[in-house]
């Protein structure tokens, strides 16, 4: 693996742009650098006062170096660009083959992406590897917002790299070599050790598109944002109409689960107002307030003020009654003075705060959509069922969805793409939304892309989720995206076409499904033709000529057949692909049974990954789940990439039958093929970043800046465009040749692709 070097660092902490110890703020430096070369007795360590002290990796120091080696690599990373010409020393060795081994990555990826490994700390593994874990008092200081220069240096040199008890060769970096020399052993056992190294790569990419991050037009993001909240407001107002007649007494809230699962899916609303209420001792058997009169007495007995008067002219103003006076205290203090007995009454109606119930018919069965229950219950008891932004959405898709479910997508939509990609104040006054990310001095974004947080080794995206930005036909949200060269410039989308229908090509060896992807078959007019009941030649034409007169309504029958061929390839069920693509369930049933026929290997395939799944289970209690005994299996790609399933409850009819526990369907179909697109496309990311490394980003002129699962973003100078795009294309499409070079695996099908180039993400046109 060649000579390596420890190394972690620890900087100041300010918080930034949903960033811990953000790199890209300026209030934040490398306080302190550990390291520990491989043939070290001990560890050693930089200490760094102040940002101007700073010194970065030497050419010198990194010249016997051939692998980097921490935990969290890409923190360390995007620092080490930040410091100096630390960036230019870096691409110089990484151009000069230098490697770098993140152990985060490593363990999730021995694990096989097990939840427990997601964002793994050293603490939570070193001492599966003999190592110590720390007692962490600098966490609690940093946690408190202590500034990592403001702690006791001798705090910080103890937990960089160990105490002097230690010989100073322990700590985070003596802990991170122990990790690091399991796990070459153990990958190397698991027959891991090539996809590993792979990945490392990736990471580096990764790094590479977060450190360049992506250039925002904020004019255009401004304009745009006007646009949409004036389309909110008017999309509020005719939602409102759906809910006028609800008496506003019930409370109807948008923002109460339960008010939109009783209005979607029918239900009933408790709510709470005052009431009568009954009292057998009220006169009319209604609880009222108790009162106290005073009542004249006439010989001893007490007689009503209603049924007698008072004489005006009666010098003691003294009540009469039947033409006799009121009686008087005949000695005393109160002597003359009229008489009165206290009597009770009955008064006003009392109230009080009684339950009410309110019933909504609702728009849909969540039953036949395969809606999901939640934990929770309605005013009656009954489920509610889920009211994500994304199926409310998706509702608004079924076929003749009621003006009702249209209505409330669209605000839906409005509201999360406002507040998702652009600029929102949430409940607290809170902003949130993309824009919130944008540096103000630069205007660019550095978004996070993170490779240790999903069970199938995809990445995923977080602040902002640069990864989850809806199409150009649904949104205006790429156009905010353009290159940083201004004028000079063009970004450019490199998309793998078809990807996954690719990689079941490529995992299943279908015969057919082969002959198809060599033949370029377009797989979603193959299901259109297939649902429709016509040719695949029709099928073409009807879909793609824009001159015909059937293309329109084709042309969305291809819509809806491509996000089936996406939901199928990945495992999902007829239900959800149903609401996704917006078919009824029958006629999704229909395309599987008849895709199912087409493609026998397909099915065979998943049934062999069940079988190993099955075979090599084993059991483990849940504590989620009342410690009940389920299975973990695993399945190991060609790639040597492992897999691993847990076991859920099994179906009430299954458990008629004596089966308590079964593995998932739709996760056994889902996981090869998400997880091998996801590895094959990381294993081009970072052969991509060689060849940018070698030539140092063309002297700046040609930069990635992100990825979306199965394309890749560039911002290049249009004087290096003909220069990159060419070569970029061509070594994405060359997975088949990595795969015979790295792993000796002999790939069927070819992974075509698409390059695009334009003045923002949004208006991109082919390049030729």
């Amino acid at each position: 693996m060649g000579r390596y070097l420890i190394l972690d660092l620890e900087t100041q902490i300010n918080k930034s742009h949903g960033r811990s110890a953000n790199p890209f703020d300026e209030r934040n430096w490398l306080v302190y650098r550990g390291w520990k070369k491989e043939g070290d007795v001990q560890c050693s360590y930089s200490h760094f006062h102040t940002k101007a002290d700073v010194k970065p990796l030497t050419r010198e120091f990194l010249a016997d170096v051939d692998v980097i080696v921490a935990h969290n690599a890409k923190f360390e990373l995007l620092y080490e660009f930040m410091t100096g010409d630390g960036r230019e020393v870096l691409m110089e060795w990484f151009g000069n083959g230098g490697r770098v081994h993140c152990t985060q990555l490593a363990e999730y990826l021995l694990r096989a992406q097990d939840r427990k490994y997601h964002y793994c700390s050293l603490d939570n593994i070193v001492e599966y590897y003999g190592g110590r874990k720390k007692i962490d008092g600098m966490k609690e200081l940093w946690e408190a917002g202590i500034q990592t220069s403001d702690i006791d240096p001798a705090m910080v040199v103890d937990y960089l790299i160990g105490t002097e008890a230690e010989g100073r060769n322990s700590g985070d970096i003596g802990n991170t070599e122990l990790v690091y020399l399991g796990q070459l052993k153990w990958a190397e056992d698991q027959g891991m050790m090539q996809a590993i190294k792979l990945r490392m790569d990736s990471l580096c990419a990764t790094s590479e598109m977060e450190f360049n991050g992506l250039k925002v037009d904020v004019d255009v993001a401004k304009a745009d944002l006007v646009r949409l909240s004036g389309e909110l407001t008017e999309a509020t107002e005719n939602l409102a109409q759906y809910i006028a007649d609800i008496p506003e007494e019930v409370g109807f809230k948008w923002s109460s689960p339960v008010c939109k699962s009783a209005i979607l899916y029918g239900g009933t609303i408790r709510y709470k107002k005052p009431s009568t209420y009954e009292d057998v001792n009220s006169p009319d058997g209604l609880a009222r307030l108790r009162t106290t009169e005073k009542w004249p007495l006439f010989g001893k007995e007490p007689v009503d003020p209603q049924d007698c008067y008072n004489d005006p002219d009666f010098k003691d103003g003294r009540y009469e009654y039947g033409g006799q006076p009121q009686d008087t205290f005949l000695g005393g203090a109160k002597k003359g003075e009229p008489k009165f007995k206290n009597m009770q009454g009955w008064g006003e109606l009392k109230t009080r705060l009684t339950d009410f119930f309110y019933d909504l018919p609702g728009y849909v069965d969540p039953k036949q959509w395969d809606i999901g229950k939640t934990k929770n219950t309605d005013g009656a008891d009954n489920p509610l069922y889920t009211t994500d932004s994304d199926t409310m959405v998706a509702l608004a898709n079924i076929p003749n969805a009621p003006p009702f479910l249209k209505a409330l997508g669209r605000k839906t939509a409005l509201d999360k793409e406002i507040g998702t990609y652009y600029f929102k104040l949430d409940d607290d006054g809170n902003a949130k939304g993309m824009l919130t990310s944008v540096q103000p001095h630069d205007h660019i974004i550095h978004h996070g892309l993170n490779h240790t947080s999903t069970v199938t080794t995809r990445l995923s995206a977080s602040n902002p989720n640069c990864q989850n930005i809806p199409r150009g036909d649904k949104s205006r949200v790429k156009a905010m995206f353009v290159s940083r060269f201004g004028s000079d410039g063009k970004v450019a989308e490199l998309d793998y076409s078809q990807l996954e229908v690719v990689v079941q090509g490529f995992l299943t060896n279908d015969k057919k499904l082969i002959a198809d992807l060599i033949g370029k078959v377009d797989f979603h007019c193959v299901r259109v033709a297939a649902r429709e009941g016509c040719t695949y030649e029709e099928a073409v034409e009807w879909c793609k000529n824009e001159d015909h007169i059937k293309h329109a309504v084709w042309t969305v029958f291809r819509t809806e057949c491509k996000i089936f061929s996406f939901q199928r390839a990945y495992g999902a069920g007829a239900s959800t692909i149903a609401l996704t693509a917006g078919m009824t369930v029958e006629t999704v049933k229909i395309m599987m049974e008849k895709e199912d026929k087409m493609y026998p290997g397909v099915v065979k395939f998943n049934a062999a990954v069940q079988k190993a799944v099955e075979k090599d289970a084993e059991p483990f209690r849940d504590p989620e789940r009342g410690y009940r005994v389920f299975r973990r299996g695993t399945w190991q790609a060609p790639t040597g990439t492992k897999y691993q399933w847990r076991s859920w409850d099994a179906p009430k009819f299954m458990k008629e039958q004596g089966v308590a526990d079964t593995f998932s369907p739709p996760e056994i179909k889902n996981y090869p093929v998400q997880g091998t697109g996801g590895e094959l496309v990381q294993i081009a990311l970072g052969q991509l970043w060689r060849w940018f490394m070698k030539n140092q980003n063309f002297g700046g002129k040609a930069l990635m800046v992100n990825t979306v699962h199965d394309c890749v973003w560039f911002d290049i100078h249009k004087d290096v465009v003909a220069q990159v795009v060419p070569v970029c294309k061509t070594i994405m499409e060359g997975i088949p040749h990595f795969l015979e070079h790295f792993f000796g695996i002999n790939c069927p099908v070819p992974f075509p692709v698409d390059a695009e180039i334009g003045d923002n993400m949004l208006d991109l046109k082919h390049f030729h």
